[in-house]
């Protein structure tokens, strides 16, 4: 699994509001602004940590845990989502680059902290290997004009693209 839930992370800070759609997948509203996020995955026991500060525009304050897995990997999905009182917990399947899968859970602990939790298997190298995942994010404050405005930039390139290819 890519670099599991680290790049989407930021893109479930703060969680302001929960719910299920109809297709039995959840999404939640985000508090647009500056976020850090620290993050530990363990893999065959080997810890990899990262830390990350990001602004999160407004355009981006909405996201599914569909979009979420896909973001990790196009083989991603989710499973046996189940709206909790402070979030969601899933199963995360992967049947890309590193197959496997994870028990996961998204829990809101105020609106300026979240955090997500995964554990389970994938395969790297062929090989099953035991995997584990913690990240924490808090809302920082606003975001600065000038990153606010490139942010929303790259957004407005990302979007044209997909126009393009027929998927906007």
């Amino acid at each position: 699994m890519k670099r599991i839930l680290i790049a989407s992370a930021v893109g479930l800070m703060a969680v302001a509001a929960a719910s299920a759609d109809s297709r039995g997948d959840g999404s939640i509203s985000v508090r647009p602004g500056m976020w850090n996020w620290k993050q530990e995955t363990s893999v065959i026991g080997i810890p990899i940590k990262e830390t990350n500060l990001e602004c999160l525009i407004p355009e981006k304050a909405t996201i599914t845990l569909s979009k979420l897995a896909y973001d990790l990997d196009e083989g991603c999905h989710v499973e046996n989502v189940v709206a909790t009182s402070n979030g969601y917990d899933f199963d995360l399947v992967c049947q890309g680059k590193y197959p496997g899968k994870a028990d996961a859970q998204l829990v809101r602990t105020s609106d300026r902290q979240m955090s997500i939790r995964a554990k389970g298997s994938a395969k790297v190298w062929g090989i099953p290997a035991g995997f584990s995942m913690k990240a924490d994010a808090t809302y920082q404050g606003e975001c600065a004009p000038d990153e606010l405005q490139r942010q929303q930039q790259k957004y407005a390139e990302e979007q044209a693209r997909e126009a393009a290819r027929g998927g906007g």
